[in-house]
């Protein structure tokens, strides 16, 4: 326990987080820092990180705390070359997270499309992207894999995965716990608390936590005056750790999160004149109609009057919904009876109900609105054996993996709605209702190994085959007919292979300075789109990639100076294009395509200087060159010179953190900026540039001396409130440029007390 000024110093020197791969302490004298590496378990085993041979960001709790992360999303301001933000659909609702590293990934959420970037929750693998956006309670450490991961993890993770890990229940000492509440603008209020404990000592521990995260919301709705962009989010997770034997124990992990949100805010800033044949068919039938149905003036149309000016504002009148409720349980159970062996068996079932409503046309009028039910449950188990063998000089990790995924999705959109109530011709009755089963299944076999050929050369040898197996039944029914099935129900069923392997070299030049060369493939498996009238089930086939990387991890100036960096060529085959094109109704639709091979290359340098034990300062610098260099036939808009989305060139991101220590108490002064390159934030559509911007973070906080169990902090994210998009596309069908802006400038007060 703290019981001094002197004691409380020391340990908030041990505890001060830098860098966006490490996390500072002072291990000797106060006029000899260093940065200190944090333990990663990137390779599904404990190292540090500067001897794991992967482009690798790592956030423990306090650098997430000092950095005001609240979300997962937040993460991409503090990680070069790597976008988290949501989902490229609005019809995700906006709890839907779309991430991609290196230019690798998809924005796409819906059945049956994969994500490209892995999320995984203590080792389970999420298979759908809903709620990924997380918010951050219980996190221990939250790390971000760069490039194909196509060996350890597998499936899905073609452009990196994403590791989540909550804390692990405490089998010995004090209880120990933690209790915040964060106040802020739009009536925001956030409350955390958790414990953690053994419950018998040394045999079983126990820990709870719970977040619960409200807010108003920064948009608002100029048609009835609700707000937008709010939160309404609860989140519990629990463990229980048993250890079961000198050489074994059983970790049980449990974790529920329930959201109320009334949705994402969209609005159209430009409209097209003349506008679109279905638009001009609406204002002439359906538009006098509602304009009286919905109280306004007569000769009210769907037109650039409903153009915004103000990002935050929106006039759509239609549902607005983002709900979700979201559980599982995972159970690890090791046996590690030395160090020549270890089993590890991980079991997990996770569920997931959402339910999301859109207005896609932004206007009063119910041009399109989207009202879609998704329920997914997976299952999956995972077994591994490792150790080291011949004196330690090779390490290895073999195992299998088996998934099952069942979900279905009921969508009810409305088309150019009112149209039919009024002519009753079936050629305008273009609402659809369509139903989507989905069944998922993979097996994998793995392994890796590390052999040290020499004292200070390690080669690296790894490989995975997976077999993948995918049934999809849709079916579309015309409400606005009596449900008239206008696409019967079908069914595709196909199944992929592949062998994904990986070979490194890893060269220990001293005990400072490592270097490495790598060669690595990650595979992503098909999946299925929406049949029409007159076609089946399109399939689009599996995409692959493969990555040449160097890299070094280095330590500096008797460790005050961490510097780390990577370079890295790509290339990535039979892309999965998400496109929106006209639906068969009059509506729109997502299709997925394979749109060709794209080339990809550039570098991340990351670094973490500590001058003294009172100042940090972090830099990390990306840079991303995409070009495609085939094209596959039938693909609308997409030519040589098409950029993909969200990879802007550059991207760079600068921190620097001051520890001041007075009679009062000790202070934590910390300053952030992100900057981000141009990017296209949708494929082929020249019209969705966005500029560059730089967005500015800063962080405050106090511990009394009196209470050092104390923390008070004042926050701020976006501080110039400076004004981006996360999502722009030219919606042709609806005659509107429609936008989806990012967070404004947020302000907020943070208490947190820890016992």
């Amino acid at each position: 326990m703290i019981r001094s000024k002197e004691q409380l110093r020391q340990a908030i020197a041990y505890l001060v987080a830098t860098g966006s791969a490490v996390t500072v302490q002072v291990a000797h004298a106060q006029d000899a820092p260093v940065v200190e590496e944090i333990v990663v378990t990137a390779q599904r085993r404990q190292e540090n990180l500067q001897d794991t041979p992967i482009s690798i960001a790592a956030f423990n709790e306090e650098a997430l705390i000092n950095r005001g992360v609240t979300n997962l999303r937040n993460i991409t301001n503090f990680t070069p070359n790597v976008e988290l933000t949501v989902t490229n659909r609005p019809t995700a609702g906006g709890s839907a997270y779309a991430a991609w590293i290196r230019g690798v990934g998809t924005g796409d959420y819906a059945y049956p499309t994969d994500p490209g970037v892995g999320l995984y929750l203590d080792g389970v693998y999420l298979a759908r992207t809903l709620g990924g956006l997380m918010s951050v309670t219980d996190i221990e450490r939250i790390e971000v894999l760069r490039g194909p991961q196509g060996t350890l993890y597998g499936r899905n993770t073609i452009g990196g995965a994403v590791n989540v890990i909550t804390t692990s229940p405490s089998v010995f000492g004090p209880a120990e716990g933690m209790f915040a509440v964060r106040l802020g603008e739009d009536e925001r209020i956030d409350v955390q608390g958790s414990i953690n404990g053994p419950i018998v000592e040394g045999r079983v521990g126990g820990k709870l936590a719970f977040g619960v995260f409200t807010s108003e919301g920064y948009g608002r709705r100029l048609f009835d005056g609700k707000k937008t962009n709010d939160e309404d989010r609860a989140v519990v997770r629990g463990g229980l750790l048993f250890q079961l034997g000198e050489h074994s124990e059983l970790d049980l992990r449990a974790d529920y999160s329930r959201q109320r949100n009334t949705g994402l805010l969209s609005n159209a800033t430009a409209f097209t004149t003349p506008p679109p044949p279905l638009v001009a068919r609406f204002n002439e039938i359906a538009a006098p109609v509602q304009a009286i149905e919905l109280g306004l003036p007569a000769g009210t149309l769907y037109d650039s009057r409903w153009v915004i000016s103000d990002r935050y504002t929106t006039h759509s009148g239609s549902p607005l919904q983002d709900d979700y409720d979201i559980g599982g349980v995972s159970a690890t159970f090791t046996f590690s009876p030395s160090d020549a062996f270890s089993f590890k068996s991980i079991s997990a079932w996770r569920d997931l109900s959402s339910e999301v409503r859109v207005d896609g046309d932004t206007s009063p009028f119910t041009i399109s609105s989207t009202h879609e039910k998704i329920d997914d449950e997976q299952i999956s188990q995972e077994f591994q054996v490792s150790g080291e063998l011949a004196g330690g000089r090779l390490r290895y990790l073999a195992g299998v993996y088996y998934f099952s995924e069942k979900g279905k999705s009921r969508r009810f959109s409305e088309s150019f709605h009112g149209v039919y109530e009024v002519t009753g011709l079936p050629s305008d009755a273009r609402d659809t209702l369509v139903l989507q089963d989905y069944e998922a299944e993979s097996i994998a076999i793995f392994t890796q190994e590390e052999i040290d050929l020499t004292d200070k050369l390690t080669l690296v040898l790894g490989a995975r085959a997976n077999w993948d197996d995918k049934t999809f039944t849709t079916e579309t029914q015309l409400p606005q007919r009596d449900y008239f099935v206008s696409i019967p129900a079908q069914t595709r069923s196909e199944d992929w292979f592949s062998f994904t392997p990986r070979v490194g070299l890893n060269f220990k030049l001293s005990d400072d300075v490592m270097l490495y060369a790598s060669y690595a493939e990650g595979f992503k498996s098909g999946g299925f789109g929406n049949p029409t009238a007159v076609l089946p089930t399109p399939v689009y086939g599996p995409e692959e990639l493969a990555t040449y990387e160097i890299g070094a991890k280095t330590r500096w100036l008797d460790g005050r100076l961490t510097l780390n960096g990577a370079a890295w060529w790509s290339d990535w085959t039979d892309i999965q294009l998400n496109v929106i094109v006209p639906g068969p109704t009059g509506g729109v639709v997502n299709v997925t395509q394979n749109g060709g091979d794209a080339e990809l290359y550039g570098v991340e340098i990351e670094a973490t200087w500590r001058p003294t034990s009172a100042f940090t300062l972090n830099l990390g610098a990306g840079y991303t060159h995409n070009e495609f260099v085939r094209l596959a036939g039938g693909v609308v808009g997409v030519t040589y010179d098409t950029k993909l989305p969200h990879v802007p060139e550059w991207t760079i991101s600068a921190g620097a953190q001051y520890d001041l220590t007075t009679s009062l108490g000790n202070w934590t002064l910390r300053a952030d900026a992100s900057y981000r390159d141009d990017q296209f934030l949708t494929i082929a559509d020249p019209t969705s540039l966005e500029k560059a911007y730089t967005l500015l973070n800063a962080r405050i906080a106090f511990e009394p001396a009196a209470l050092p169990q104390l923390e008070l902090a004042l926050e701020g994210s976006n501080l110039t409130d400076k004004e981006y998009l996360v999502y722009n596309q030219n919606a042709t069908i609806f005659g509107i440029q429609l936008n989806v802006p990012g967070e404004p400038r947020r302000v907020s007060l943070l208490a947190r007390y820890r016992f």
